[in-house]
């Protein structure tokens, strides 16, 4: 497949996503995206578990893995696009996985299933925002000095979100500040994707 196809999938992908997360969540009566984390639409006592771990979680992941190979393609050989580039690869095949692995009820960990459901989505999100940051100067070389700055500061942000959790800071909005941290990730493979198809 030829990378202009590949490389449409940061843009398929991330819509997909976040249509399917916010149509669940309208649906499921209660259900508070501020407060509540994402992966509970996916968690063993959702009504929606399945629609959300394999046509959100899992797809999400099959698009990354695409992308980042179209994103690889773009670019001339160097040792940021290669780390960039197996990392994007690392956090879609976690993310992949999260749809395999969902957690348990009220996503807190009892079994190992359910660990394993955060180790993988823990993997995907710091890998993800790594290629970013490193991806930062071959972008600014590609697209220009201020989508390199873009690049390295939406990676910063995007991995901020989770020491913020994992710290209990913020802890009413749990749910936000975990979906703008991959909506910022999200954001990036969607807008470098555009920009690299007008190249």
């Amino acid at each position: 497949m030829e990378k202009k196809r590949l490389i449409l999938f940061g843009i398929i992908g991330p819509l997909l996503y976040f249509s399917i997360l916010t149509l669940l969540g309208i649906l499921w009566s209660g259900y508070n995206p501020i407060s509540t984390g994402m992966s509970e639409i996916g968690a063993v006592d959702s009504p929606f578990s399945n629609i959300m771990n394999y046509l959100g979680f899992s797809l999400l992941g099959i698009s990354i893995i695409l992308f980042s190979t179209g994103f690889r393609d773009y670019f001339k050989k160097g040792w940021q696009i290669a780390t960039s580039y197996i990392l994007l690869l690392a956090g879609g095949i976690s993310m992949f996985l999260v749809g395999f692995l969902p957690c348990d009820a009220m996503c807190i960990d009892v079994t190992l299933r359910g660990t394993f459901h955060s180790i993988a989505s823990t993997i995907s999100a710091i890998a993800v925002s790594l290629a970013i940051i490193i991806a930062a100067y071959p972008v600014s070389k590609k697209l220009g000095k201020h989508w390199g700055y873009a690049s390295f500061y939406i990676g910063i942000l995007s991995m901020a979100s989770g020491p913020i959790m994992l710290l209990g800071l913020l802890a009413g909005y749990s749910g936000l500040i975990q979906r703008i941290g991959i909506g910022l990730s999200l954001l990036w493979m969607a807008v470098i994707a555009l920009k690299l198809r007008k190249l």
